[in-house]
């Protein structure tokens, strides 16, 4: 079986590889075609011995004069590897690659990677509008799959496949709290923590956005509200600008020193994650839309989680059972729900554990690796059910 995967970028989607890694370990023959194939990315598929193309099979929206070089780079790849199923991760990709093949009968896979294009009604149908019979998907989010249902597309169609990576033995590499923050930081350690732990998307105006995707806004009006009740709260945000997103992160600094003084720590990307995430008492995930996003991640650190009830987030933060879910976009539900983690410790730790055992099972590359070959299988063998 030959897998072609398109991946639009050379600097992340770390879950792809993750997930073709696998895939290619047990006899799948991957080849990934990459922007650049220097550096980033690229090194890790060498590294692992699978084969890499350079090509851009984004669908050049703002460069539209670029289209039919386009069309012939990929039909000329799609010719040369001969690949079983085109594997595609990004709506860009998936709209170019259906506009260059519409008369192939190659099957294609989106592997949605969140839901976010589809909640705009202009996306969504001019995604469904460029498919065909030769076209499948793989939400990662159970949301994402009902959104596909909901809209005409036959459920033997539609596949569930979460992104493993934080699951199986990854849980354990998360080490106990050692302060370290709080060392650097000169925070004493009877504060509580509460952070959040994402890149800086700044607001996209074609989607009407006036805060940032990831809810950093709301974040800091829930410190501050929640500092009200208990001003032991220090806030933390970890990560740092996604792109072109610098000034975006300033404006974000400012709001947080007009909103909490100096009560919110911004440190910036870090490679030690699993050092320094049980030094957090609590993680917000306060996105507006979002996939499992970083929620996977601190209910694997075994972190206590709170997150809005959008996109995947309900699939893991099951709402008083491995943490609390909110309405996006309410910094007042945020805080009352900090407060309720900061009143029982014993709430603190039983959903710490109940998610950090959810995940381990539910992401583990070994199942969620398994399910996309099944679905290939699938697809292949024409038993789409």
């Amino acid at each position: 079986m030959k897998i072609l995967q398109i991946v639009k970028t050379n600097e992340g989607a770390h879950w792809a590889f993750t997930q073709a890694k696998w895939l290619f370990n047990n006899g799948i023959d991957i080849v990934t075609v990459l922007p650049s194939i220097k550096g980033g990315m690229a090194e890790k598929y060498e590294a692992e011995g699978m084969q890499i193309i350079q090509g851009d099979f984004s669908l050049p929206i703002n460069t539209p004069w670029k289209i039919v070089n386009r069309i012939r780079n990929i039909r000329n790849i799609i010719d040369q590897v001969k690949p079983d199923i085109i594997h595609c991760h990004f709506v860009t990709n998936i709209l170019m690659i259906r506009i260059a093949l519409k008369d192939s009968n190659i099957p294609r896979l989106f592997q949605v990677p969140g839901p976010l294009h589809l909640e705009s009604s202009f996306f969504r149908k001019t995604e469904l509008m460029v498919s065909n019979d030769k076209d499948f998907w793989a939400g990662a989010c159970r949301k994402t799959c009902s959104i596909y249902k909901e809209n005409g597309i036959a459920d033997s169609n539609v596949f569930l496949a979460y992104y493993g990576g934080y699951g199986g033995k990854s849980v354990d590499e998360y080490q106990d709290s050692n302060y370290k923050l709080h060392r650097e930081n000169n925070i004493p350690t009877n504060s509580f923590l509460v952070g959040m732990v994402s890149y800086f998307y700044k607001p996209k105006a074609h989607l009407l956005q006036t805060r940032g995707l990831k809810g950093h806004e709301d974040f800091i009006d829930a410190i501050a509200l929640a500092r009200e009740i208990n001003p032991s709260i220090k806030g933390v945000i970890i990560g740092g600008a996604w792109g072109n997103s610098a000034n975006y992160v300033k404006k974000v600094k400012a709001y947080a020193e007009m909103k909490c003084e100096d009560e919110i720590i911004f440190t910036g990307f870090r490679s030690d994650l699993k050092e320094v995430y049980r030094d957090l008492d609590v993680v917000i995930h306060p996105s507006h839309s979002e996939n499992l996003g970083g929620a996977a991640e601190s209910l694997a650190a075994g972190v206590p989680t709170i997150s809005t009830n959008v996109g995947g987030f309900p699939d893991i933060v099951i709402n008083e059972e491995t943490g609390y879910t909110v309405n996006p976009k309410s910094p007042e539900e945020i805080a009352s729900a900090i407060i309720k983690m900061i009143d029982s410790s014993e709430v603190r730790r039983t959903m710490a554990q109940k998610g950090k055992e959810n995940v381990r099972d539910l992401l583990s590359i070994e199942n969620t690796g398994r399910n996309v070959l099944s679905i290939y299988e699938k697809i292949l063998a024409g038993n789409t059910y």
